[in-house]
């Protein structure tokens, strides 16, 4: 019997390929200096917009220190200025489609590991996208 794919394993591997892809602290305010461990940050947040949670233009590699200050909202714009600046397009779809919603099935899930462990962002961007204009 085949264990159930929990969507935590999913999001780890989609975070580990984020990581890998981007090696360094892309989301910086420019004002305070980069601390700590990398972590993959979501620009919309997976609980207010589960849809986007495993899509690769909405998770930026970010330090532990400016991933703490979008995240306890010291300068929430900065955030948004880096999005508007480097993923204007995404942005826009993500704004059009805010309100979208993906059923992760297994199937959906193992799809979205196998890219996260190919390293194949374009490829689950372009999924995902897909999913959500279904």
């Amino acid at each position: 019997k085949s264990t159930k794919l929990k969507v935590t394993k999913v999001q780890d591997a989609v975070n580990k390929a984020i990581r890998e892809h981007e090696e360094y602290c892309r989301v910086s305010d420019g004002r305070h200096e980069h601390a700590g461990g990398l972590t993959a940050s979501h620009f919309f947040p997976v609980g207010g917009n589960s849809a986007f949670r495993f899509y690769p233009p909405n998770i930026h590699c970010q330090c532990l220190g400016h991933h703490g200050i979008h995240e306890r909202k010291q300068d929430p714009f900065f955030y948004r200025r880096f999005m508007e600046k480097h993923f204007p397009d995404h942005l826009n779809f993500m704004e059009t489609h805010y309100f979208a919603s993906i059923k992760y099935t297994q199937e959906v899930l193992q799809t979205i590991l196998s890219y996260a462990k190919e390293g194949d962002l374009h490829g689950l961007t372009g999924y995902i996208e897909e999913l959500i204009l279904q």
